[in-house]
């Protein structure tokens, strides 16, 4: 979903839970979907823990993958927290969390397809460093741990970590739903 400006800047989220509940899981948890991973990007060199997937626009059912179950009652405020940004109700449709390792890179790209056309992407970095790089048509935006933002996906946009820790972000596609038409009709005259 665009935006006005290349990245916004939402506010904070309480992250401590879930780190904690990140960190008590097996390291095998993010290879767990790698074949899912391989039909969605089979050229990111990061590595995913997929929590929900919604593949085919916002009316498509929504799937639970590997990492919900065990990281779903730790997410469950970090969801609600990112509904508290936006004016209208609606709900999660893609959760993953995605590392990207000492000295990788994710290729420039704008993301596409009904489903991420249709909500807010929603950044939350868990560990980052300020050398890592996130490039947004062009500018590097320096994104805080523990804060929201919101990236305009629909502009070019890519990542560089070249420091020598790993990054981490939860990243949330958040569809807010529909006025009624009726409703806007009152609403809006």
């Amino acid at each position: 979903m665009k935006c006005d400006e290349p990245m916004r800047h939402l506010g904070a989220v309480e992250i401590a839970p879930f780190v904690a509940a990140l960190a008590a899981q097996p390291e095998s948890l993010w290879d767990a979907d790698g074949q899912f991973q391989k039909q969605l990007a089979p050229y990111r060199k990061s590595r995913t823990i997929y929590l929900l997937m919604t593949v085919g626009g916002p009316l498509a059912p929504t799937r639970e993958l590997a990492g919900w179950a065990p990281l779903q009652q730790a997410f469950a405020p970090i969801a609600a927290r990112i509904a508290e940004f936006y004016p209208r109700p609606g709900r999660v449709l893609n959760a993953q969390i995605a590392l990207l390792g000492p000295g990788l890179d994710i290729p420039e790209h704008i993301d596409y397809g009904p489903t991420l056309e249709a909500t807010h992407r929603v950044h939350v970095p868990l560990e980052t460093h300020p050398e890592v790089q996130f490039i947004v048509e062009d500018q590097n935006i320096a994104l805080q741990v523990g804060e929201a933002y919101e990236l305009d996906n629909m502009r070019r946009h890519r990542v560089f970590n070249p420091s020598p820790f790993r990054r981490i972000h939860i990243i949330v596609d958040y569809y807010e739903e529909p006025v009624p038409a009726i409703v806007a009709a009152s609403v809006y005259r």
